[in-house]
Parts: C-alpha cells; sequence; structure tokens
C-alpha cells in the first residue's frame, strides 16, 4: 500500500489525507485520515463518533441516541480551542449528504409476543479487529433483561462502482419471543436474534467535494478574519470577558480614520493599562487591511442608545513602598527553576505534546494524552536512564475527544474525554488500544466549547472529575445542572453530584489528609482564581449553575485559597501533594496562564482548610496543565497552551520533570495565622546578625465579593502596619503582630528581600498570598 497526501487549505485548517489502495469490491483498507474513528462535536451535536470509511464515504454515528446522523462524501472541518484555538466554534462536516439523521428519524424498536417494549439503549463504546471498527449498543427492558447490538459499518461498491453503505449488526442476549428493529420513518430493518443481519444502501457517484469557503458564512469579512484569528480568546461580543467586550470598545472610540489608526497600532503592539493589567498578546501578522477591515466590524456595534460601562482593577499589591523594587519573586513572577530541583526535558525535535493527561504504568512507563486535533494517548519509555537519546514514544490510541484527564487502576487505563469517561483496553498485549469501552456517557452537555470534563482522581472504587460550565448560552437557554459540579463516578458508570458553582475546575486532586481539592478558574460570579476544598453539597461561588428553584445565590462556601487574578494565577491546574525535601505534605498545583508551579501551605482553623499560597519555580516550557509523581521519585509536568489568552506567553506545549536534589534554598516554609498576627517559618535559620524593621513590611488586607461582572475589584483594601515582631530562638520562626487583621479576607504579605539565611543566602521569593478565612482563638 503506497502513501499518498493531499493538503487542501481554505482559509482555514483542513487537513485531508488519503491511504491509496488498489481497488476493490470492499475497500476496507481505504480510509481517509490517520486517525479515522474519531470523537468530537460535529454539527452542534455533542457525543459525535465519526468514522472516515473512505473518501468517498464518511458516516457519522449519535452516540447519545446510538443512531446514525448522517452519511455523506466530503470531509470535517476541525476547528475550535483544541484544533484550532478559537473559541466558540466545533468541528463541522462538509460535502454532499447520502442519508441524514433529520428526515430518518432512527430509534430502536423492541417486540415481545408482537407487542412494542419499553427499552432503554446506551452505548457501551467501540473496537477495532482487522481494521474495521465495532459499535456496540445496549438495550435493556423494563424486566431487566439485557441485549448487546454490535454494528460493523464499512464502505462498499456496487458491480457498477457506486459507492455504499454496508451496515452489519450481530444481536446477543435476545430473548426467545423478542425481536430488534431499527425504525426509519415508518420503515423497519428487522435484526436477526441472535445473528447477524446486514443492510446495504448504494448511492449515485458524485464529483469531488471541496470544504466551503469560509467568507460565504460571514455578513462581515472583518468578523470572519476574527474568528480565524485568536479575538474571541479573551473577548466577546457583548460581555467582558478577560478583555472588554467589542461592544464596549465600539462605545468608547469614534467610527473615524484616527481611531484606526490608533488601534491598529495598539492590537500590533499588545500591551496592557488600557482596561485594566490583562494584557493583550501583540499581533504583527496582521496587514494594514486586515487591520481595518476588522476593526470597522467592531467599530460597527456601536449603539448610539446604550454605553456599557468596563470597571477596571488595579494590582493593588504592585503599589508597594517605593524601596521595594519589583524583581523575580519579589513583585514580580519567577524566572528560573527552583535551586532545590533539577529540570530534565522529555520533549524535543518533532514531539511537541500539549498534555492533558498524566499516568504511570506498573512497569514504569509513562502514559499521556494530548489535547489536539489527534486526541492521542502515548506512552513514554527510555527516560529513566536520564539519556534523552533513548527515549521513544508510541501512541497506543487515537480519536479521543479532549482527553483532559487519565489514571491507571491495577494496571487498566481510563481516560476522560470531553463527553465520556473511557476505559482503553489492549486486547492482545501489543501496547495498542483495540477496545474504547464507555464507562460512563451520561452526564448532562451540549456543544458549548467550554463544557470541558477534567480529571481524574481515583480512590477507593471511584472515579472523580469536574465539569466546567458552558461560557456562550443564549438569554434563552439554561446551564445544564451537571455543569460546574464535581461528579463521582461508580464502576456501574452512574455518577453522583457532589459541590455545585464552579466555572473552570482544570485541576483535581489528593491534597493533606488524602482529601480531595480542585482550583477553579476567574470568571462572571469569581473575582480571583481558587483551590477548593471539595466537600458535599457546597455552593462554590459560580452562580450560572443554580437550580431554577434557587431565586438568589446562596453564600458562597469561602475557598481554602484565593489565587489572586495576575499576582499568583491565572488559570490554576492540578493540585498535588509533595513528596520531598521540606515541603514534604504541602500541596502544589500549575497554572496554565500565569505559568509555574506554586506552592500550597494548609492548615486547619475552626474545622477547615486555609492557609498561605507562595510562588514555588518557573523556568519551564510552557504553561503548567498536569503534575503526577514518577516511580522515580521525580515530579512530572505536563504542559499545554493555545495561541491567544490560555497560555503562557503563547508557549503551546512540553513535557518536564523536576527532582529534588537536596540543596537547601532559603524561602518562607509555612504561615500560620495566629489570634493577633502570623508567624513565619523560614526553610533555615536567619543570619545571626539579621536586622528586622517593621516598615520594611509591605502587608495589605482586602475581600472578594462575587459578582456578575468579570472578575471583581479588591473591596476595602487597606495596608496593614506591624506593631511588634519576635524571632524564635532556633532564628526560624517570624511573629509578626498585626492590628486590625479581619476575617474573610485575602492578606498579601511582602517581607523585606534583603533577609539572608545563616549562610548569606538570598531569600528564593519574599511573597505570600495568606486566606485568612478564620481568626484562631488561641
Amino acid at each position: 500500500m503506497k502513501l499518498s497526501i493531499k493538503i487542501f487549505t481554505f482559509g482555514f485548517a483542513v487537513l485531508y489525507i488519503l491511504l491509496g489502495c488498489t481497488g476493490a469490491d470492499r475497500v476496507k483498507s481505504h480510509r481517509p485520515i490517520d486517525v479515522w474513528v474519531f470523537r468530537s462535536v460535529l454539527d452542534k451535536k455533542p457525543r459525535m463518533l465519526t468514522v472516515a470509511l473512505d473518501s468517498q464515504l464518511y458516516v457519522a454515528y449519535d452516540l447519545a441516541r446510538c443512531t446514525l446522523y448522517k452519511a455523506w462524501k466530503g470531509g470535517v472541518t476541525m476547528e475550535g480551542a483544541p484544533y484550532t484555538s478559537k473559541k466558540n466554534i466545533q468541528p463541522t462536516s462538509w460535502g454532499t449528504t447520502y442519508i441524514s439523521d433529520s428526515p430518518l428519524q432512527q430509534q430502536w424498536v423492541v417486540e415481545r409476543n408482537g407487542k412494542k417494549e419499553t427499552s432503554k439503549i446506551t452505548n457501551k463504546g467501540y473496537s477495532f479487529k482487522d481494521d474495521q471498527v465495532y459499535l456496540e449498543y445496549l438495550l435493556v427492558l423494563s424486566t431487566g433483561d439485557s441485549m448487546l447490538v454490535k454494528e460493523r459499518p464499512e464502505y462498499v461498491k456496487d458491480p457498477t462502482g457506486k459507492p455504499g453503505y454496508e451496515r452489519w449488526f450481530k444481536t446477543v442476549g435476545v430473548p426467545q419471543g423478542t425481536s430488534i428493529s431499527l425504525q426509519q420513518n415508518n420503515e423497519f430493518f428487522k435484526l436477526a436474534s441472535n445473528g447477524i443481519s446486514v443492510k446495504t444502501d448504494y448511492f449515485d457517484i458524485l464529483p469531488e467535494q471541496f470544504p466551503p469557503d469560509p467568507k460565504a458564512s460571514y455578513d462581515h469579512l472583518g468578523r470572519m478574519w476574527m474568528e480565524e484569528s485568536d479575538c474571541f480568546t479573551c473577548h466577546d461580543i457583548d460581555k467582558p470577558d478577560v478583555g472588554p467586550a467589542f461592544t464596549q470598545i465600539a462605545q468608547r472610540y469614534p467610527n473615524n480614520g484616527e481611531t484606526l489608526v490608533k488601534l491598529s497600532q495598539k492590537i500590533r503592539q499588545g500591551g496592557s493599562g488600557v482596561w485594566g493589567q490583562n494584557v493583550m498578546n501583540p499581533h504583527p501578522q496582521f496587514s494594514e487591511r486586515e487591520l481595518k477591515m476588522m476593526l470597522g466590524y467592531v467599530l460597527s456595534l456601536k449603539n448610539e442608545e446604550d454605553t456599557v460601562a468596563y470597571k477596571p482593577f488595579v494590582r493593588d499589591y504592585l503599589v508597594a513602598a517605593e524601596k521595594h523594587e519589583a524583581t523575580p519573586g519579589h513583585g514580580q513572577p519567577l524566572e528560573a527553576v527552583h535551586p532545590s530541583y533539577d529540570l530534565t526535558t522529555l520533549h524535543g525535535g518533532d514531539f511537541r505534546p500539549k498534555v492533558g493527561g498524566l499516568a504511570f504504568l506498573p512497569d514504569g512507563r509513562l502514559l499521556f494524552t494530548i489535547w489536539d486535533t489527534e486526541g492521542g494517548v502515548y506512552i513514554l519509555d527510555g527516560f529513566q536512564g536520564g539519556d534523552s537519546t533513548k527515549i521513544s514514544t508510541k501512541r497506543i490510541a487515537a480519536g479521543l475527544h479532549e482527553p483532559l484527564g487519565i489514571e491507571v487502576v491495577d494496571g487498566n487505563i481510563f481516560v476522560v474525554q470531553k463527553h465520556e469517561l473511557t476505559q482503553l483496553i489492549d486486547l492482545n498485549g501489543d501496547d495498542v488500544i483495540d477496545e474504547y469501552r464507555a464507562i460512563c456517557n451520561t452526564w448532562q452537555v451540549t456543544e458549548d466549547f467550554h463544557e470541558f470534563a477534567f480529571g481524574l482522581d481515583y480512590d477507593e472504587g471511584y472515579f472523580y472529575i469536574t465539569l466546567s460550565m458552558a461560557m456562550r448560552l443564549l438569554a434563552t437557554e439554561k446551564q445544564k445542572l451537571d455543569r460546574g459540579r464535581t461528579i463521582k463516578i461508580a464502576p456501574d458508570g452512574s455518577y453522583e453530584r457532589i459541590n455545585y458553582g464552579l466555572r473552570t475546575p482544570n485541576g483535581i486532586g489528593r491534597g493533606v489528609d488524602g482529601e480531595l481539592f480542585v482550583t477553579d478558574n476567574q470568571g462572571q460570579w469569581l473575582p480571583a482564581n481558587k483551590l477548593i476544598h471539595v466537600k458535599k453539597g457546597e455552593y462554590n461561588g459560580m452562580a450560572w449553575g443554580l437550580l431554577d428553584s434557587l431565586q438568589e445565590p446562596p453564600k458562597m462556601v469561602p475557598p481554602t485559597l484565593w489565587l489572586p487574578q495576575t499576582e499568583i494565577g491565572n488559570s490554576p491546574s492540578e493540585p498535588i501533594m509533595m513528596k520531598d525535601g521540606p515541603y514534604k505534605g504541602q500541596m502544589l498545583h500549575g497554572d496554565v496562564s500565569h505559568g509555574g508551579i506554586k506552592r500550597d501551605f494548609l492548615e486547619k482553623v475552626n474545622g477547615n482548610y486555609q492557609g498561605a499560597v507562595f510562588r514555588f519555580t518557573q523556568g519551564l516550557a510552557a504553561g503548567v496543565n498536569r503534575l503526577c509523581w514518577g516511580p522515580d521519585g521525580a515530579l512530572y509536568i505536563g504542559e499545554i497552551g493555545m495561541v491567544g489568552g490560555w497560555s503562557w506567553k503563547e508557549k503551546k506545549y512540553g513535557l518536564q520533570r523536576i527532582k529534588y536534589n537536596g540543596e537547601p534554598t532559603f524561602e518562607m516554609l509555612a504561615i500560620r495565622a495566629k489570634p493577633k498576627g502570623f508567624e513565619i517559618e523560614f526553610t533555615q535559620p536567619l543570619e545571626n546578625n539579621s536586622k528586622i524593621f517593621w516598615a520594611d513590611f509591605y502587608i495589605t488586607q482586602w475581600r472578594y465579593d462575587p459578582t456578575e461582572d468579570y472578575g471583581g475589584p479588591k473591596l476595602d483594601f487597606e495596608q496593614l502596619t506591624v506593631k511588634a515582631t519576635n524571632l524564635s530562638q532556633d532564628r526560624k520562626k517570624l511573629y509578626l503582630e498585626l492590628p486590625g487583621l479581619k476575617k474573610e479576607h485575602v492578606v498579601y504579605l511582602r517581607i523585606p528581600d534583603n533577609l539572608r539565611n545563616a549562610d548569606g543566602q538570598n531569600l528564593w521569593s519574599s511573597e505570600a498570598w495568606y486566606t485568612l478565612n478564620a481568626i484562631p482563638e488561641k
């Protein structure tokens, strides 16, 4: 078989690969595209499975209904966040349709002794054998009887060369006197009970198909170019997001030549400060014509009868005393790798993974998933000895839909996709997955791009994942009940809702005391990012997920840690326990957009967790998405990003590890709340001649109030003054007495950066953010 590749581009990304083969009546090895079976949202329908059987025949199944959606000649435009870094868009089919679900209204019908029987059908996954795919459905009767239906789609040709669609069915476990039929309008195709049936449709020969010109679907060419760029990553049409709404920009500026010149320069150069402190990336690639057209569209959104106020807020902690120069770790993010850890890079060359999940096999090999068009799962090997020349990768699975979590349980591999928890099974031991078994695929979803499923945690027989909320609902649409929750999935696929009111909880893991924690991302109703201790029935602040019966938001449970936006977090990710060094027993979490890894010290006050977050390490390849401890004692780091908005410095991929080297680093180890202040513990004693001046501390406090606006200001912001200090006898603990501390506030502490340890080592970082939910009584 000879491999030939054809690439067509029509203003947006389309990849079409043909495997050239000799003609035959059954061309089962003639599969378009490397990944010829894949999950996605398709044509605004969730839980779809597309099968590219041949250049003449694509078919797509609606796995929520276990029926055919359509058969066509053409292809799929793989547009969307993981594919082309574009929000508010999903894959779409193109070409000429042979069979469409719309007029067919397919459904499964079960009859027993001539009478229609009530049944429920569920998708059980699919498997591969001899270069063919087999779908499995389970029909469960009201009596409790269950029947298995297997379907194998195939491309065939009749003697005249007409393309055909063959559907091979096999039924198992059908009780006597019971029949299964596939109804299409008023026609019934009856399947053989406990046997094999074949249904074949032939179609007229069609000419070669091409993707539509994307310009045809836009009223304004500027809008099309904006969709093609990263504009909608950070902006929305009519409401603030990371940046201002386009309608707000239109209201602020007059529609004239001076505005076009001014805003064109701003877009090309990027920057911040006009609408707040969030940074807009530079866009030097745009031509003058493109910018003029895009700005023309934005300015056309002006409504003379309406004005929209945008309330920027200032990074108050940077307005410190002038004597505090902002340097990495001291008013600015870190730049280097933590001195107590050695960094090893595992990616390189053509190996550029956008890592969605990490897990280790029992034999010490590393599994990782990738968040892109391929939707693959890979095994990494040869890295254990430290020789990068021996590293090898092997793809074991593909076609998954945004796989953002993976776990190995007793040697079995499980992965969470956007719409499903799936077990990956290697039936013949060749390290290639043969079966994609659906474990749970019933949580509520829509086609919204922002309805991610994050995970994966496993504990005592149950899986835990988090479900983010939709972001592009119309005023007439409601958030699905399961969105914005942590859910607990049983082995039989049933699930339990635990908490609610989460927005984008891209991080779930075990922390102190073996408890479950999640991280959440700032947005509407969330004025800052969070680390949250998961508890049954608790409301975590995002009001879009409320039940209809709740007229107004209940009181939000305070997070374990507030992670102030742009200061110490932007897109926090997976939390994990630390296993080494003086930090053992504390937690870490990554951040995709702020970058690096943060360290979390937690303590219990009045029965609930609170504590401090510190800068920990930078110097990594991209934003940190996943963390996993390896059998070698190293921490493995999966990195990710997309162009514009959800990335660290526009970096998009990386797989690295850090390992404790035993070298001491002088920094704050812990901060503990006291009745009248805080106790700061250091990793090493302060030098004997340390002089501590109260005026050298910069300490502020504030609170947050959730509102409908994106993010939110710091309320009741005030600077605190140190009244007294006391250094312990071992010179490792420094007590600060701080009059005026208030509960349910965030306290920012910047200690003097000229403090040194007994060996003359400088502080790695002089900053911390303490979430003071409660003040201890003693």
